[in-house]
């Protein structure tokens, strides 16, 4: 199922949102709420949620810390997310 967040209302958003950010760290991941640490903060707040959920899923399966930057984190958004500027 495909959620179309822009035909939501202020309130259906934000508790579409919050429910999101419970999900963090599990399969079940929608790509809304944020993951990640303070050092891939510029880099991934404009991701699409589609990025956000490929990069949460790949990281959540190899074990990858979402808080703390690593060289394998950076390479998954880096395959996912072309042409990014960071480090």
């Amino acid at each position: 199922m495909i959620i179309h967040t822009a035909s939501l209302t202020l309130n259906a958003h934000s508790e579409v949102h919050k429910l999101d950010r419970t999900l963090v760290g599990t399969p079940d991941y929608m790509g809304l709420a944020y993951f990640w640490g303070h050092d891939y903060k510029h880099s991934l707040r404009d991701a699409t949620a589609t990025q956000r959920r490929k990069i949460h899923n790949t990281w959540f399966d190899r074990g990858i810390d979402f808080m703390n930057q690593s060289e394998e984190g950076w390479n998954v958004i880096e395959k996912i997310i072309p042409n990014i500027k960071h480090r």
